[in-house]
């Protein structure tokens, strides 16, 4: 009888030394692939922070740049000058530039105004109602 058929058969003499054997591998198998889990997991810390110091020295030289540059004196950018297209009326551009000028004063940041240019749709409405149908959810 071969060691299959005995298997299926349940020949197998389920003795303390058979039961102890198994326990022990398994148990085994366990640690040492905990053990193996645990260094990978370290490895990477380590190449991460590696990483995370090049990325320090890095900001840091950046900063050392920066401070330079803030001890300069500051030049004003020139002003650019406002696109608009012809189709807009100028009472649109006023209560657009009042609405900027009222988010600028809350927000407490300088906002400015580059272009004010109509939208062109990008789809018709038949196009538009056939993505809408075609994408609803089930």
């Amino acid at each position: 009888m071969n060691l299959l058929s005995s298997l299926l058969a349940g020949d197998i003499d389920m003795n303390f030394e058979y039961v102890a054997s198994v326990v022990i591998t398994g148990i085994t198998v366990v640690f040492i692939g905990l053990v193996l889990l645990v260094v990978i997991l370290l490895l990477f810390g380590l190449i991460s922070k590696a990483k995370r110091k090049s990325a320090d020295k890095k900001a840091e030289l950046k900063n050392t740049v920066k401070t330079d540059v803030k001890s300069m004196p500051k030049v004003e950018p020139a002003k650019p000058a406002l696109e608009i297209d012809d189709n807009i009326e100028e009472e649109i551009v006023a209560v657009i530039t009042a609405a900027i000028a009222h988010m600028s004063e809350k927000s407490g940041k300088r906002l400015t105004l580059k272009s004010i240019k109509t939208a062109k749709p990008q789809r018709t409405a038949w196009a538009t109602a056939g993505l809408i149908d075609n994408t609803r959810p089930f």
